[in-house]
């Protein structure tokens, strides 16, 4: 974690080629994920994003998702969890 606040949360997160995070979950918070380095696929409910170094994507924190390294180098990415208005 790099900051943590009431209503957010910024995670780096670094991953090798093919490496990946079990799916997970953020009840009661939206996601962004930027894309720093390389590229990251996620798979937020139904069907899949792919974000390359540059790109940012959003998408509801309820759903599960679970962040892969598609690509031959190295990914890193921000995650920034907000809490969703009235919670």
């Amino acid at each position: 974690k790099l900051l943590e606040t009431d209503r957010s949360i910024v995670t780096l997160v670094c991953l090798k080629p093919g490496q990946s995070l079990t799916p997970f979950t953020h009840r009661r918070r939206e996601a962004i994920l930027y894309c720093l380095q390389g590229g990251v696929r996620v798979t937020p409910g139904e069907g899949d994003t792919e974000v390359t170094a540059g790109e940012i994507a959003f998408y509801d924190g309820s759903k599960q998702a679970g962040p892969g390294n598609y690509g031959d180098e190295d990914a890193a990415f921000l995650v920034t969890l907000v809490r969703k208005k009235g919670d």
